[in-house]
């Protein structure tokens, strides 16, 4: 099932053009948009976009734009235009499923749209050769080691009621790989053994400490802010900046040779050990088990339910690193733009988010932004289309790149899901 948000953009001036709240619009802007609202085309069919320059709610004339056009399967093409006293029609095609990116700029000024031409049909490149074995050897390995827990409790933040209804704890918990699970968990205080429902965030890319999901325990869930690097979560920010800038600085782009050695082998680890420790809690209902993510995170929540047939319902906003080979059939190259690096191509399909999603049978809820450079849309829908569940649904972002699409909340989605 596909559903689309698509914002009231279409008014006599697109005044909102590209940024969703109207007190934050700068005076100046360009705007770039679909013709048709929902920006899916058939194969072959003009694909158009309208690109205006606004200035104090008034198309401005005569103003010279650099514009550059993507398409996948195609060369980028750059070419120069003028804007007029109304939107300027940009035309161009695609002839097989896959997504089109326009571009447009004007010195520090810049707007983007795309539009997708059936993407239902995008098929992910097939799984490399010894995908399951690799897992399974590691699963082997993870049960291994002990998972010994340090559970330290801590002052909920943000506003003081939570105190009241809430308990938050600084955890760790042993793993196989370098690093230990390192989260921060939350949970309805006083709450009886088999009663809360599990819910796991995970991080996206970057570095940075757990934060507390106090929200989601407020609502009777035991929830888990996983940290993606097994980080301690009480470093200071020079700490985080230093192993931002040093240690783990382009770490999704390290050259490795090997998926041994690779970082998201070790994170996938994690998200494993994760789950167990959630699942050991004696306040768990034994029945509902949430994972949820944005970009990377949302690719940890992927892994997270192709790994443990526990998982009930699956989260995916703007899942990063999926279909990355796409890249080498010509399609737009997805989050960390690295599979054509040496020895990359033997990698990486180790950790797809497409490859993922094919294992998974629980309930899924993808987005997608049309206009993201990131979690390319093409890569997002190779994966929704890989996906093995019944259940499935894709949210449709046509007016957003990768900010509109990875934030999205699920809220009513998860809550349906609790039977709530």
């Amino acid at each position: 099932m596909v559903r689309v948000d698509v914002q009231p953009l279409y008014d006599k001036l697109c005044p909102e053009w590209n940024l969703p709240d109207a007190a934050e619009k700068p005076a100046t802007r360009l705007g770039v948009r679909s013709l048709v609202p929902e920006a899916v085309y058939a194969p072959g069919e003009p694909i158009t976009f309208l690109v205006a320059m606004i200035e104090n709610n008034q198309y401005r004339s005569g103003v010279g734009l650099k514009c550059r056009m993507i398409r996948d399967y195609h060369e980028p093409v750059e070419f120069p235009l003028v804007t007029r006293d109304t939107p300027v029609e940009v035309s161009t095609e695609l002839e097989r499923p896959g997504f089109v990116r326009l571009e447009v700029s004007l010195g520090e000024l810049s707007a983007a749209a795309g539009a997708g031409v059936e993407p239902e049909k995008i098929a992910a490149v097939p799984d490399i050769t010894g995908f399951d074995s690799f897992w399974r050897a590691h699963r082997r390995w993870l049960n291994m080691v002990q998972p010994r827990v340090l559970k330290r409790e801590v002052i909920p933040a943000v506003l003081p009621e939570y105190g009241e209804r809430v308990r938050c704890f600084d955890v760790q918990v042993a793993c196989a790989g370098a690093k230990p699970v390192s989260g921060i968990l939350s949970m309805p205080r006083g709450a009886k053994p088999k009663s809360c429902p599990a819910y796991v965030f995970f991080h996206g890319a970057g570095v940075r400490p757990a934060f507390q999901p106090l929200t989601w325990a407020a609502r009777g869930l035991l929830a888990f802010n996983v940290n993606a690097h097994g980080l301690y979560n009480d470093l200071s920010e020079a700490d985080y900046r230093a192993l931002a800038e040093g240690p783990l600085k382009d770490y999704a782009k390290q050259p490795v040779y090997s998926a041994e050695d690779s970082v998201f082998r070790d994170m996938n680890l994690r998200v494993q050990r994760a789950l167990e420790f959630m699942k050991s809690l004696p306040e768990w209902d034994g029945r509902f088990l949430i994972v949820h993510g944005g970009s990377q995170g949302a690719l940890q929540a992927l892994a997270a339910a192709a790994l443990d047939r526990d998982v009930s319902f699956v989260v995916a906003n703007a899942p990063a690193m999926c279909d990355q080979a796409g890249e080498l059939a010509g399609r737009m190259s997805p989050w960390p733009h690295a599979i054509s690096q040496a020895g990359m191509e033997r990698v990486a399909p180790f950790f797809d988010g497409a490859a993922f999603a094919r294992r998974i049978t629980a309930p899924v809820r993808f987005t997608v932004g049309f206009s993201d450079t990131e979690s390319t849309p093409s890569s997002v829908y190779a994966a929704f289309n890989a996906c093995g569940s019944c259940d499935k649904e894709i949210l449709n972002f046509p007016d957003c790149g990768h900010a509109g699409a990875v934030f999205w909340t699920a809220e009513a989605e998860i809550m349906e899901h609790l039977g709530r």
